[in-house]
């Protein structure tokens, strides 16, 4: 093929991009998942980048103060996808970003990695849906399961990918995941919550099926000895049961009383924190605390668990586990025996072992 005249002199004299050393990080949703990208944070961070991150205007709060972040970009969809896209694009070509690492893989940010790609590098953490359908359907997550803090390790192992092939090798240390609240926000929160020692409990959960039905009762022998902050969204009416179990010594409800950042304030000075796989859990973790989480159709093959040493998980060995993410269809006609089957009896013994008196 004939090359147009002065093809070559052009190319030759193209000039190299400056580095800018910045990156993106994208995740958009959900708030556990978003608080396991933090785990991508610290090799980026080590490496000398300045690390901008994208999420939905629901999950930004989490990563105020952040002190690996240099900005957040807050994709916010109020005025239509196609406007949100637009003055995203508009954001990211101003920054003049060397890489962007896509967390998400979803349907959305596939259709953004053309025009992405024309100014920085995209490396992407591939969604396994093979590896899942092993787990879920092939009843092979002995094999092939992610293990506890699995979802995190695999962020990580993406931004270590990425700066690998940019010839960095930075040595990390220190926790996993990682989230920031100021002592001002503690104190904001201390009318809120028990003097002393507490334990705070998370009944809820985004899906139902992931509900452990037996707060309140676990509530009556807790409470006996340690105060409960009951804390969830307002459809969580749970709360203000377990709240009444142990009202005497100074439990007490917040259903629907916290906003988000009010709500890390709360776990962060939490002595013990027992819930069920939800978002909330994973940011107890990120703040350095030790969690108990009661799992029914997840399990830790499916990498959402718990990943610090001294947490907790406590679930039944059943053989239709782990189902789904959502536990939104029970195998067993809708019976839910991962969940209704483990008793206040047999996680009273475990969280006792574990050092909460009860």
């Amino acid at each position: 093929m004939e090359l147009a005249p002065g093809f070559v002199k052009l190319q030759t004299l193209k000039k190299k991009k400056k580095q800018s050393g910045q990156v993106l990080v994208m995740r958009l949703s959900s708030m556990g998942d978003v608080v396991m990208a933090t785990a991508a944070l610290a090799p980026l961070k080590a490496a000398g980048l300045k690390i901008s991150f994208v999420t939905k205007r629901a999950f930004a709060p989490l990563l105020l103060g952040h002190p690996d972040l240099h900005y957040v970009y807050v994709f916010d969809k109020k005025e239509g996808e196609a406007a949100a896209r637009e003055q995203f694009f508009q954001w990211y070509q101003s920054q003049q970003f060397d890489f962007v690492l896509d967390l998400q893989d979803s349907w959305r940010t596939w259709s953004w990695r053309g025009r992405l790609r024309r100014h920085a590098r995209v490396v992407v953490a591939r969604k396994e849906r093979l590896r899942e359908w092993l787990i879920l359907f092939g009843r092979l997550g002995r094999w092939f399961g992610f293990g506890r803090g699995g979802r995190a390790r695999k962020f990580r192992r993406a931004a270590e990918d990425l700066l690998s092939a940019a010839g960095k090798f930075p040595v990390v240390s220190g926790p996993l995941t990682s989230l920031a609240v100021t002592e001002a926000e503690k104190q904001s929160v201390k009318g809120l919550i028990p003097q002393g020692e507490f334990a705070a409990f998370l009944p809820g959960s985004a899906w139902k099926g992931k509900e452990w039905p037996y707060f309140p009762e676990l509530a009556g022998v807790v409470a006996r000895k340690v105060p409960i902050v009951a804390l969830g969204a307002e459809k969580d009416l749970a709360c203000d049961e377990i709240a009444l179990q142990g009202r005497a010594i100074g439990s007490v409800s917040l259903r629907g009383r916290t906003n988000l950042r009010q709500s890390m304030a709360v776990v962060a000075q939490a002595k013990w924190v027992i819930g069920n796989d939800t978002g909330m859990l994973h940011v107890a973790e990120a703040l350095g605390r030790d969690v108990a989480m009661l799992e029914g159709p997840t399990h830790s093959y499916l990498g959402f668990s718990p990943y610090r040493p001294r947490s907790l998980l406590l679930g039944l060995d059943l053989f239709c586990r782990p189902c789904s993410k959502s536990g939104r269809f029970c195998p067993r006609f809708g019976k839910r025996k991962c969940m209704a089957g483990l008793s206040v009896q047999a996680v009273t013994e475990k969280l006792r072992a574990w050092g909460l008196p009860c």
